[in-house]
């Protein structure tokens, strides 16, 4: 419009200019003509001039009143569109909000911190920036989007200008969307043999039957597939919503099958494998087998979930259950036998900080490899100071010449048909020579412990019993299977023996037939009973230590006893674990928790009498063990108090679902 007027202008200045032209040619032929057309063209001109000026008058009056229109119709906008507008200054709070700003987060007046309005989010990094980010405030889901607004003069104000879109219902079609996410379990009643060895065909129908109606009506109420395909094995989907509304009640199908009545007593247990993860259906079934391969090593009656990277337990109350025949003992003795004769050399090493199970239990394997004529070599950590005793008396004997190295040594021996035999543990991390694991390519793992998520890699063999009560009752019976004539010596079974007493606490606690009969063994083949007395023996310093930790030990609940083993103090763990060990002897102490100080720094040994299952306790805090021994480390930055709340939390927890 503008450029219009312009135009005219331009036009109505040449047509006057013609005009004037024509009149000044005029009176040079007439003057009084020329005269006379001269006063009709001023008088014309004139009127055209006054005319314009009155449109443009209207014109402008036109352009005030529709400016007017939309600054009136900006600021509606602003103040009443579905957006909420904020502007902070540089101290991170509020100058200025709309109305629907205030309309969705109550209570915001100038001068409000913007932390107090943002849930999650650091103001701090936004400032200078532009962009958008989602938040909750106010109850609300919003998408935030920011803009940084610079002052104009050096030394002005700034702001930062943030434009709020309420996202509720996009949040909420994305957690239902969450919570119908389907996830994959199988589930298997893992100790259907044992339990059912002794029932007559009626009675395994009807048992079995009862496992499968509580099976199958767990699932289905939380409207999950599932099918049975055999006995003992079911395949399940459920959704995401389903499956942590299992988590949240601690999977109280396993509760609920344990609690069926048998006529033998032995309860039945199930383990279930969970898997949640963004992989291909085929990808999940091989990752809930795995989960449930977990469950099942770790002792059964167990539900094992993965979460992507992260990996729940859940259960694992009742005991493992004791298998009464050999069958698989003689398997694996004759498949370590064959492994053995193909070495030509085995390396055996136990967990860091050898306790005599540990190193007891390489003696055993090193037996093995003697009656194979096969080279062996115990490598030990540089510490070991809880089984320094054993060590000297391996030295001193005379009987094992070269027997015990160090692991700079055994890297050296390394050839591509050297076996590793790993024992009393199988995680990478917690082996006596981790450099040397790495680079053997050959391995086998024997242990008693529960399965724990980290696991040795590609292993030839693994013989895991979590009912086992020491590692050196299984290789007590695999030495028993594995077909030689040659009977140990007296070191050897010394060793042995001495191994399954303090992991028994001396035959009180984790055993069965199995373990009787393993150590009947070992003293029919010259176990030295004054020999192992001697390796328990304490000096009269350890016993005045002791009694300074039990002088200040605290009791919590009356059935938990927490005790500090003083800083500085020789033989740390070996204290802590025999001062542990007593105090569940004492009346109404159900569990024990010494903390003791290592080069590493703080750690963590538990003990109980069994009706606390402090494996369970101590991976809520990063470590592992049995259900009546366990332990964690904590470094340098451990923090005493901190973790006894977190045990006592997660005990009384235990006790309390114990209860229901």
């Amino acid at each position: 419009m503008l450029s219009n007027i312009w135009v005219y202008k331009k036009t109505s200045k040449v047509m006057i200019s013609l005009l004037l032209a024509a009149v000044l040619v005029l009176a040079t032929q007439n003057w009084l003509l020329g005269l006379l057309m001269f006063i009709v063209t001023a008088a014309a001109v004139v009127w055209v001039k006054r005319s314009d000026l009155m449109q443009e008058r209207l014109l402008m009056r036109y352009l005030d009143d529709l400016s007017s229109g939309v600054s009136v119709g900006t600021v509606y906008a602003v103040r009443n569109l579905p957006l909420g507008i904020a502007v902070v200054d540089e101290k991170k709070k509020l100058v200025w909000a709309n109305g629907v700003f205030r309309s969705w987060i109550a209570g915001t007046e100038e001068g409000t911190p913007l932390r107090d309005i943002i849930q999650g989010q650091k103001v701090a990094k936004l400032w200078g920036k532009a962009g958008w980010f989602d938040c909750h405030a106010g109850g609300t889901f919003f998408r935030v989007f920011h803009k940084w607004v610079p002052s104009d003069e050096p030394d002005g104000a700034s702001f930062m200008v943030l434009y709020f879109m309420d996202r509720s219902d996009v949040e909420k079609s994305l957690k239902e969307s969450e919570e119908a996410r389907p996830v994959f379990c199988l589930i298997r009643i893992d100790n259907i043999q044992e339990v059912t060895a002794e029932m007559s065909d009626v009675e395994r129908s009807a048992l079995l039957s009862d496992v499968t109606e509580k099976v199958l009506a767990t699932f289905n109420s939380h409207d999950g597939f599932i099918k049975q395909y055999n006995a003992s094995d079911f395949v399940a989907c459920i959704s995401s919503k389903a499956l942590q509304d299992m988590m949240d009640s601690n999977f109280e199908i396993l509760d609920r099958v344990r609690e069926i009545h048998t006529v033998n007593r032995i309860p039945v247990t199930l383990s279930i494998g969970i898997v949640k993860s963004d992989e291909s259906f085929n990808r999940q079934y091989e990752e809930a087998q795995v989960a449930l391969d977990l469950a099942l090593g770790r002792g059964g009656d167990q539900a094992i979930v993965r979460l992507g990277e992260d990996v729940k337990a859940f259960g694992g109350k009742a005991p493992a259950s004791v298998s009464s025949t050999r069958v698989r003992v003689r398997v694996v003795a004759q498949a370590l036998r064959e492994i053995i004769n193909e070495a030509d050399m085995v390396l055996i090493m136990g967990h860091a900080h050898e306790d005599f199970d540990a190193l007891g239990a390489a003696v055993g394997v090193s037996h093995l490899a003697r009656v194979s004529k096969v080279e062996a070599h115990i490598v030990i950590s540089k510490q070991d100071d809880t089984s320094r005793k054993m060590i000297q008396a391996i030295q001193s004997s005379g009987l094992a010449e070269g027997l015990l190295i160090d692991e700079g040594k055994a890297k050296s021996l390394v050839t591509d048909k050297t076996v590793a035999i790993v024992v009393d543990t199988h995680i990478p991390e917690l082996v006596a020579a981790p450099e040397l694991l790495r680079k053997v390519q050959k391995k086998v793992v024997i242990d008693h412990h529960r399965r724990a998520a980290s696991i040795i890699d590609s292993p030839l063999l693994t013989y895991m019993e979590p009912s086992a009560s020491s590692a050196s009752e299984l290789v007590t019976e695999l030495i028993q299977y594995y077909g030689s004539e040659e009977e140990m010596n007296a070191l050897e079974a010394s060793c042995l023996y001495a191994g399954m007493v303090v992991d028994t606490k001396s035959f009180t606690v984790q055993t069965s037939v199995r373990t009787f009969d393993a150590a009947s063994y070992l003293r029919r083949c010259g176990a030295d009973t004054a020999l192992v007395k001697r390796l328990f023996s304490m000096d009269l310093a350890s016993i005045k230590i002791k009694s300074m930790i039990l002088a200040d030990m605290k009791q919590v609940d009356e059935y938990m006893a927490f005790a500090v083993c003083p800083e500085g103090t020789a033989d740390s763990q070996i204290i802590a674990g025999q001062v542990a060990d007593f105090l569940v002897t004492v009346q109404k102490i159900r569990c024990s928790f010494l903390f003791y100080y290592t080069e590493n720094g703080l750690c963590l040994s538990a003990r109980s009498d069994g009706s606390v299952n402090v494996q369970i306790v101590m991976e809520q805090l990063g470590g592992g063990g049995h259900q009546t021994v366990a332990g964690a480390q904590f470094g340098t930055d451990g923090n005493i108090e901190d973790i006894t709340k977190a045990v006592v939390a997660n005990v009384r927890k235990q006790t309390e679902e114990e209860k229901e």
